[in-house]
């Protein structure tokens, strides 16, 4: 690796001085890992890579977390550059999940906050340097580069005298790890469970922005004085990094007294700490791993349990999860799903089935919903709760989005040539979308080139997407209704949405959730809660659709309270096109025959 001949000149870095570098950093091939999102940030990061003539690199780029382990795993690289805003959480937890991850390769992180306010926070989260994206040129990301990759030689070749952390008194990370192999060692030989808990502390960042350091600092020594308490004299803590512990929990008689200990160590933290003289509330996260079920060796184990300890991140403070090889096993079909949807969109196996809302007042077909389906070479049809989430972590649903709203709106103006020029196409638009600041400019080019009558595409939008971020939701519901589009709010009664909401968003339709209809018959809190649904929309000129309607007494309910539309599979599931059409001439057939009208 790069770190082996630098630290043959380990004398030279005394002086600390930048112009020295270039004397001690000889030509070299660096592997460099890539981490970030976007396509752009990808070409000019490699592009500045490219012009340095102290060193070649070779880049690997990563743009999601799956493929990060995968490669971690893979490869040994010297040195990782990392875009912060490629991870929705907190930069800082991602940073030391990501320590873990790579075995400590010096990480050094990009994003457009200015040095001023981030540096500081990311050396003490353990990255080896920051880097402001407008400030950045070719020369100053080589001796970034540099600087940390002798950096980290340099650690490696130095004999530490001490393992202790000198703010709390505990064992630091290599000792710890020895501690582990060692603790491995005699589970395997006394044939024992031993339980691994990785914690870390929620919003740390923000303590600190909120006290200052010190009280940081004096926080983080209360908290292991606290964990303490209640360890055994068997138990190991350590600390992992700036707000990151571990417990080595040995002589466990199952995985299940692993959960049991966890659980007892985070209820001490229900308390709050006094911090010069104020009252901190403080919650943790724990991710659990056990030997032998999460892996052979200190490493293996390690990781899992820090990567349990972010899935923990996502709920409430002071949770925790279990790492265990089920999930290993799912994470790997996952994976091979996301590289085959991939595959999916490119090749053209993506295709468009359509639901058709029914007026109830004439029982005539008004409209229809667009639903995606996946015709899967190998396993059939898929349907999209097995792929959407899939979608969502590989970052493809917005490029799948976009194809579906083109789609539909090609399949709009093939129904509007044909007659069908009064149906009302609705379109699901994922909160996702919501993300691509180009949303109003690129759906406004796809119904330009379809050549559509705009008043008959309506837009399906989630709760979440209209709670993603209000002002500019409503800025982008305003330019997409200046085209002529509608918009109906999808799900509605399962969320945060309110009426008081819907009134400040240009919504003209609500649909009733199908949870609310299954039961509406035989359950009075489902009977009343429609109801007023139905009632508080008329009064606001809001049109109401009821899902998942699928016999006669959820029909003649819905008719009895003046509901106006109504979807499921009473009438038709969704069906092709093909299907589709065919299924609207019989309809119109059909009413043509009562009503005595002709086509």
């Amino acid at each position: 690796m790069a770190g082996e001949c630098q630290g043959k000149r380990m004398s030279e870095q005394a002086s600390g001085n930048d112009e020295m570098l270039p004397l001690m950093f000889e030509p070299e091939e660096l592997k460099i890992l890539l981490l970030t999102s976007e396509p752009t940030e990808h070409l000019w990061l490699r592009y500045l890579l490219e012009q340095s003539e102290s060193f070649n690199s070779q880049l690997s780029w990563c743009y999601n977390l799956d493929e990060l382990h995968e490669l971690l795993n893979q490869e040994l690289f010297d040195v990782v550059l990392w875009d912060c805003n490629c991870r929705d959480e907190d930069p800082l937890i991602f940073l030391g999940f990501l320590a873990i991850e790579s075995d400590q390769t010096p990480v050094i992180c990009l994003s457009a906050e200015s040095e001023r306010l981030m540096s500081k926070p990311i050396f003490q989260a353990g990255g080896a340097d920051y880097l402001c994206k407008s400030l950045l040129s070719d020369s100053l990301l080589e001796r970034s580069i540099r600087n940390a990759v002798l950096r980290h030689s340099v650690e490696q070749q130095q004999d530490t005298r001490s393992h202790i952390d000198t703010l709390t008194g505990i064992v630091n990370r290599r000792i710890f790890l020895d501690r582990l192999h060692q603790s491995i060692l005699r589970a395997e030989r006394n044939n024992e469970v031993l339980g691994l808990v990785f914690f870390n502390v929620d919003d740390f960042r923000s303590i600190n922005d909120t006290f200052g350091y010190r009280s940081g600092d004096q926080l983080i020594k209360m908290l292991v004085s606290r964990l303490r308490e209640d360890l055994r004299r068997s138990d190991s803590l350590a600390r992992i990094g700036g707000d990151e512990f571990a417990i080595i929990l040995e002589n466990l008689d199952s995985t299940i007294d692993a959960n049991h200990v966890t659980a007892k160590l985070l209820a001490l933290f229900e308390d709050p700490f006094t911090i010069d003289h104020r009252q901190l509330l403080v919650t943790l996260s724990a991710g659990i791993a056990t030997f032998p079920e999460a892996g052979q060796t200190s490493e293996h184990i390690l990781k899992h349990a820090n990567r349990a300890m972010l899935d923990a991140k996502r709920e409430q403070g002071n949770s925790y999860h279990f790492y265990h090889q089920k999930m290993n096993v799912a994470v790997e079909r996952e994976l091979e799903l996301e590289a085959e949807f991939r595959t999916a969109l490119r090749d053209g196996q993506l295709r468009l089935y359509y639901q058709p809302r029914v007026s109830i007042a004439n029982d005539q077909v008004v409209g229809y919903e667009s639903l995606i389906r996946w015709e899967h070479p190998t396993r059939g049809l898929i349907m999209p709760d097995q792929f959407i989430p899939a979608a969502e972590r590989s970052g493809m649903i917005v490029p799948m989005g976009y194809w579906v709203v083109e789609q539909a709106c090609r399949d709009l103006a093939l129904l509007q040539e044909l007659g069908y020029d009064d149906l009302v196409c609705a379109v699901n638009l994922s909160f996702r979308q919501f993300y691509d600041k180009k949303l109003s400019e690129t759906v406004f080019r796809i119904i330009y080139n379809a050549d559509i009558n705009t008043g008959n595409l309506e837009f399906e939008l989630t709760e979440s997407a209209m709670m993603y971020d209000q002002k500019y939701t409503q800025r982008c519901l305003e330019q997409l209704a200046q085209l002529g589009v509608s918009f109906s709010l999808d799900d509605f009664g399962t969320g945060y949405s309110s009426f008081a909401n819907i009134q400040q968003l240009p919504i003209s339709t609500i649909k009733i959730d199908k949870s609310f209809i299954d039961n509406v018959c035989t359950n009075v809190d489902d009977e009343v809660i429609v109801k007023a649904i139905i009632s508080l929309a008329h009064n606001l000129q809001i049109n109401v659709v009821a899902e998942g309607v699928e016999d006669k007494d959820q029909l003649d309910f819905l008719l009895a309270n003046h509901c106006d539309e109504v979807q499921g599979y009473y009438y038709s599931k969704a069906v092709k096109l093909e299907s589709f059409l065919t299924y609207l001439g019989s309809s119109r057939s059909q009413f043509s025959a009562v009503t005595g009208t002709t086509g």
